[in-house]
């Protein structure tokens, strides 16, 4: 499986040759309504829309790329819509992998997250954003995760020096 990049708008499919891109602006997708009836039925999630899709995309790569807006030290509301839902791709229980508790993921696969933000952020909402990111990935199984920032017009330089990131 391609490596895989999640963003909240449109970007060149020249960045990033090796990967998969999705434009949350342009999937179809519900809001988990949190009853984690997806944890009960071994992953299945009772919506079916685009993320089924994504979600098995999630489970098959080994870097997931998020480019998001970040606003008040947080993620847009595309990704938290989309965060909520990937839940499904978890199993509900702790386990133990190299000596940490985490949620074991069903792709049992150890995965690299890179998170680009951009916009116009404050020293105090790019710490929070960090913050809110170590926080989120408590628990789950990422061999790294790492969070780089740019205003908004410096995105496509910073994309195209990221861009090489998905060929190893």
């Amino acid at each position: 499986m391609k490596n895989l990049v999640v963003t909240d708008r449109d970007i060149s499919t020249d960045y990033f040759q090796n990967s998969v891109i999705v434009n949350l602006n342009n999937i179809h997708y519900s809001s988990c309504t949190g009853g984690l009836t997806c944890l009960k039925c071994e992953g299945a999630c009772y919506f079916k829309d685009d993320m089924s899709i994504i979600s098995k995309w999630t489970n098959d790569c080994q870097l997931i790329i998020y480019i998001t807006r970040v606003k008040y030290g947080c993620f847009d509301i595309p990704f938290k819509k989309m965060l909520e839902r990937l839940v499904v791709n978890h199993e509900p229980y702790y386990t133990m992998v190299d000596g940490e508790t985490c949620h074991l993921g069903l792709s049992q696969l150890r995965k690299k997250l890179l998170v680009i933000g951009y916009g116009q952020a404050t020293d105090a909402e790019k710490k929070l954003f960090k913050d809110i990111l170590d926080d989120s990935t408590l628990g789950f199984s990422y061999s790294s995760v790492d969070a780089y920032f740019c205003e908004e017009d410096e995105l496509d330089e910073v994309l195209r020096t990221f861009g090489g990131v998905d060929l190893g």
